[in-house]
């Protein structure tokens, strides 16, 4: 079996170089690495594609610039079909622990065959050394992440995906950040794969409150805040719109995040938000078929 990585990067090549070495430093080596650049700047694409070279195995492409999501999607388009068994997607501020690679290997040789195809793994992110971790969950009602012994979303950067499933799925690209491994597990789940989780799996995942992500917003709304709750909202409306059809809870759903988010934004300050907030959640597009 072979387990390739994609690597999304975005203007942290000092943390890219890092991500990159724990990979190649692994017991069991990963069968390719493609990092997706999406730094605006030749300057710090050529940083990075300096890095880059300095790790055979690895294929270094520029990214399309759109968002997480079409960033992965050009990342693993760029793992042949033929190249890997197994795919993982990986952050450029993660480092993996040396037996990732070969944890998730025997983790998949204790499956039957016919199994591993439809199997998703989900490991653990740890965050230093008593900042707890993120583990495999699912979501609520609300949207909201929880804890669960039989979990329907992964933590994205510790998880293996079988390579072909994006031969039949990608990335929603119409979510620009937050929610977004949640929606695919949805779909996954949907399509007969089933997640399991793999407490062998580990990497060690830094906050890099440099990004972009977590600039000033509007108010005392952070601009990674107006992520989340616009890609919370969008993500909550496709699944009981398309995923799991269900029109009360659809109406149910759309009423408490109305009631919840006034409130929130009220207590805030930050009522001017709601519009930023409905903008970047693009709902519009849900009801048009080419773009879901």
């Amino acid at each position: 079996m072979q387990i390739s990585a994609c690597i999304t990067t975005r203007n942290r090549t000092h943390k890219l170089d890092d991500c990159l070495k724990a990979l190649w430093n692994c017991s069991v080596k990963p069968k390719s690495i493609v990092v997706s650049d999406d730094s605006p700047t030749l300057e710090v694409q050529k940083q990075n594609q300096k890095i880059v070279e300095k790790y055979p195995g690895t294929t270094y492409i520029i990214g399309p610039r759109r968002g997480v999501c079409a960033n992965r999607n050009n990342a693993v388009n760029a793992v042949g079909e033929s190249e890997a068994d197994f795919v993982a997607f990986v952050d450029d501020d993660i480092c993996v622990e040396p037996d990732f690679i070969g944890s998730a290997i025997k983790e998949y040789e204790k499956l039957p065959e016919t199994q591993r195809k439809y199997t998703i793994l989900s490991g653990i992110s740890k965050f230093g050394d008593n900042d707890g971790a993120l583990l495999p969950s699912r979501l609520n009602f609300q949207g909201y992440f929880q804890a669960s012994d039989i979990p329907e979303t992964v933590v994205i950067h510790a998880a293996i995906f079988p390579r072909h499933f994006f031969v039949e799925e990608q990335w929603d690209e119409n979510i620009y950040f937050g929610y977004e491994d949640a929606e695919l597990c949805l779909r996954a789940i949907k399509g007969g794969y089933k997640i399991l989780p793999c407490s062998t799996l580990i990497v060690n995942s830094t906050i890099e409150e440099s990004s972009t992500l977590y600039s000033p917003g509007i108010g005392a709304v952070s601009n990674y805040e107006l992520h989340i709750e616009a890609a919370r909202l969008y993500v909550g409306i496709k699944r009981y719109k398309n995923l799991s059809p269900n029109p009360f809870k659809l109406i149910a759903f759309v009423v408490f995040y109305f009631i919840h988010m006034t409130g929130y934004l009220l207590k805030k300050g930050a009522i001017q938000a709601w519009p930023e907030i409905i903008r970047r959640a693009d709902i519009g597009k849900l009801w048009n078929p080419s773009s879901v």
